[in-house]
């Protein structure tokens, strides 16, 4: 998969607040699928999600890192990077309202 594909295929949100100052997060979320398991329940969201504060990482060096951790280029994420993983379909998320 090239990283124009991976690109094209990740959804990206913007979260803002206030805690004495102004905070914004990128968020970012990859592999969304939708169905049913064997025994017939619902899942539905996304397996990978990364987000960190703005001051911390620009959007672009987020995706970067994404792809990187997706295609298995790294194992580690550095610190200031949350993630989210879904091991099984069952576990699979949607963005919420907030973080």
């Amino acid at each position: 998969m090239t990283k124009k594909d991976f690109k094209e295929m990740v959804s990206d949100h913007t979260y803002t607040g206030w805690n004495g100052h102004k905070v914004r997060i990128n968020a970012l979320f990859f592999d969304f699928k939708q169905g049913t398991t064997e025994d017939g329940k619902y899942f539905g969201g996304y397996k990978y999600m990364v987000n960190s504060n703005v001051k911390n990482i620009s959007k672009a060096e987020l995706y970067n890192y994404l792809y990187q951790w997706v295609t298995e280029k790294i194992v580690h994420l550095p610190w200031y990077i949350n993630y989210k993983y879904a091991e099984t379909d069952e576990k699979r998320f949607k963005p919420g309202l907030s973080l």
